[in-house]
């Protein structure tokens, strides 16, 4: 799973991913060491890169990627440190991270989760922490589905459901030859 793009290859997505919603290019100052901090690892270079390019908001009325607006906000970390209280509190739900497990520091190799859609499709890396984080591949699944992998950056990933009409989509969700569009937060 060392066939995700990495270096130059993968900020190709991000540009791409701003042409085709026609976003321009934003720098915006994020405190990496401190979110890095919270989640417990490092995080791939094209996210962070789309964080800084794009900030928090929503794809196409249905499509959330868990970004930063800047400084040490974060809705990625957020979302993670939810997710281990509730499997803290209710071990049940581990079930629903099968068959990897939650992403946890000190724990190797674990799902974390970037993203969801209006339907319930949820968007994840396969943290871990033996590898480069820009070697994780991307891991999807429909509305208490089973997981699937895919070789690619989250950038590649995110422009491909939105872009690519032969991408296969997720719970009626996907490319539908329509322009796609990014609403900020705020």
């Amino acid at each position: 799973m060392d066939n995700v793009p990495q270096g130059e290859d993968v900020m190709i997505w991000v540009a791409r991913l701003m042409t085709a919603v026609d976003e321009l290019p934003l720098r915006r100052a994020i405190d990496w060491p401190k979110i890095e901090t919270r989640i417990g690892a490092a995080l791939p270079t094209d996210y962070r890169e789309f964080c800084e390019r794009f900030g928090a908001g929503e794809f196409c009325d249905h499509l959330t990627v868990y970004a930063s607006g800047g400084g040490a906000d974060s809705e990625l970390a957020e979302s993670q440190e939810a997710n281990r209280r509730i499997v803290e509190r209710y071990p049940v739900v581990m079930n629903g991270y099968r068959p990897y497990g939650l992403h946890r520091p000190g724990h190797s190799v674990g799902i974390l989760q970037w993203g969801t859609s209006s339907q319930g499709d949820e968007f994840a890396w396969l943290a871990d922490d033996s590898k480069k984080p820009d070697t994780w591949p991307v891991l999807a699944r429909e509305d208490a589905g089973g997981w699937r992998c895919y070789d690619m950056s989250m950038s590649e990933f995110v422009y491909r459901l939105l872009v690519d009409e032969s991408f296969e989509g997720f719970g009626g969700f996907g490319a539908t030859g329509q322009a796609p569009y990014f609403t900020p937060s705020s």
